[in-house]
């Protein structure tokens, strides 16, 4: 770590400054999510849809998993989750069972809506949602430390997190978003301390929570990149390649070639077509290639003996174990209640396939939807709820302060990780580049890279679109605003960076309580 830790005395012990302030953040987070979480009594925005479905899981009803019930359009993890809060937290005594909560109001079942047993707390749907914002900032601590080795990049960007107006709403409600923000960050963290077995098994239970969770493959995919070129320099001085490996460097071409063809074709498209089908198959080719490179490299006995053919299969064996193999487990694993409820493969199969048709060609006009370039000013919230009668609202919105300062931060983490490299085009038009790249401007790239891309993804999905769906590059937003406050607090020479660090944090918790 860079920092040192200040101490605190308290009476006749000393104790760590980080520490005081990470659990002053915890605090702070638990209170926020958890203060009134049973308000308002009842369903709003999308909760007419997932605690329904739920509810119908909890109690054996067969039309949890009728496609045209509730809400299947999602995978189940959410679902199943909330139906465990309703189950522990029983139900809700409403003065008028037929108005008091309007979860059923859709419902063709009258029972649902005038049974009390049917009318569950609201607490109990919303609570793993609550939990998953808390974990969500924890987690967002330790990827930020990790990732910049500084304790002051981690509290600043957990405190970011917990003092952002969406994700304290999202945390609030009982929609599957809090919860893909906690798997995405959770994933993100086992990646980089190399704990891959956790980091898949977060994937699969991120996957099965809302499909947009596996856009993270990309920063999965360039953390391989990276790592597998570093371990690659090490173990290969003279750079000399043999021939079995410029055949895994021309399968590892067809792939990216391949997939980074076949994304935006299918969104675009929404259908199977000849150039998608190509795009395909140049992605499954590059895979037998890169199969018969390592059949090479194993049956050379001159490469075989070096340590970076130890890389070689560690890479080749590492990504489909423990990023598609188990995440795909994970995900099948959560479709078990449906299997025991009498359904079978050709069921799972149907959910899939109109799903997918669904978000494709969802394109109905939305009273608050927003296009993607509206999502790093903070331009379009979504409101959630309005009470008759009363000035209260609950709606979306980003902190400003976060959202507008994450911008200029992003600019300046992607120069301070670049600022160090050289590239000169030489004579006979060969481009020379050379410079350092050490660990810190390694993360500072990959964190602007992955926010540009997984932003820049939705500028070509014609689907209606929403404010929640910038969480996954936000992630990265929040990061590169962590750092500059790392910067600030231990590498600016201003004189009084750390006081306008400390402002600048001050003043995001005011914005936070302010809206």
């Amino acid at each position: 770590m860079t920092d040192s830790a200040p101490r605190l005395r308290i009476g006749s012990h000393t104790v760590n400054a980080f520490h005081i302030a990470f659990i002053a953040i915890i605090f702070f987070t638990g209170f926020t999510r958890f203060w009134r979480l049973g308000e308002p009594g009842q369903c709003y925005f999308d909760e007419v849809y997932f605690p329904t479905t739920a509810a119908e899981i909890l109690r054996g009803d067969a039309t949890a998993w009728d496609y045209f019930g509730h809400e299947n359009t999602h995978p189940p993890l959410s679902k199943l989750l909330m139906a465990a809060g309703q189950g522990i937290y029983g139900h809700k005594d409403y003065n008028n069972a037929a108005d008091g909560n309007s979860c059923w109001g859709d419902t063709e079942d009258e029972s649902k809506r005038t049974d009390a047993d049917w009318l569950y707390d609201p607490v109990g749907w919303r609570m793993p949602g609550a939990l998953a914002g808390v974990g969500a900032v924890v987690f967002m601590y330790l990827l930020a430390r990790t990732l910049f080795r500084s304790e002051i990049a981690g509290l600043a960007s957990s405190f970011l997190l917990a003092a952002d107006g969406l994700v304290f709403a999202h945390a609030r409600i009982g929609t599957p978003d809090s919860l893909v923000l906690f798997f995405i960050i959770g994933t993100l963290y086992f990646l980089v301390s190399n704990r891959w077995a956790l980091a898949g098994l977060f994937l699969g239970l991120g996957a099965a929570t809302k499909w947009n969770v596996a856009f993270i493959v990309f920063p999965i995919l360039l953390y391989f990149i990276w790592r597998f070129y570093v371990r690659w320099r090490e173990s290969q001085p003279d750079r000399a390649l043999r021939p079995a490996e410029h055949v895994l460097l021309v399968g590892a071409a067809l792939i990216g070639l391949g997939a980074v063809a076949t994304v935006p074709l299918y969104i675009s498209e929404g259908h199977l077509s000849s150039t998608m089908l190509i795009a395909a198959g140049a992605a499954a080719l590059g895979l037998f290639v890169i199969l018969g490179g390592l059949v090479a490299i194993a049956s050379d006995s001159a490469l075989r003996s070096k340590p970076r053919a130890q890389v070689y299969l560690q890479a080749a064996l590492s990504l489909p174990i423990f990023f598609i193999a188990l995440p795909f487990a994970v995900y099948m694993a959560t479709y078990i209640p449906m299997f025991a409820a009498g359904q079978g493969l050709e069921h799972w199969w149907f959910l899939s396939d109109e799903s997918y048709k669904f978000h494709a060609s969802l394109t109905t006009q939305h009273g608050w939807q927003s296009e993607f370039w509206q999502w790093p000013i903070n331009a379009r919230p979504v409101f959630f709820f309005v009470e008759g009668g009363t000035h209260s609202k609950i709606y979306n919105l980003g902190n400003p302060l976060v959202y507008w300062m994450s911008l200029p931060a992003l600019a300046f983490s992607l120069w301070q990780g670049v600022k160090f490299i050289r590239i000169r085009i030489e004579k006979g038009s060969r481009i020379a580049i050379w410079g350092r790249l050490g660990e810190t401007q390694a993360a500072l790239i990959f964190v602007f890279v992955c926010w540009l891309v997984l932003w820049l993804f939705w500028a070509t999905n014609p689907r209606t679109l929403f404010s929640y769906h910038y969480i996954p590059a936000f992630v990265f937003a929040v990061l590169a605003l962590g750092y500059v406050v790392h910067w600030l607090w231990n590498e600016s020479r201003f004189d009084r960076s750390r006081q306008i660090a400390i402002v600048f944090l001050v003043a995001v918790g005011v914005t936070f309580v302010y809206f």
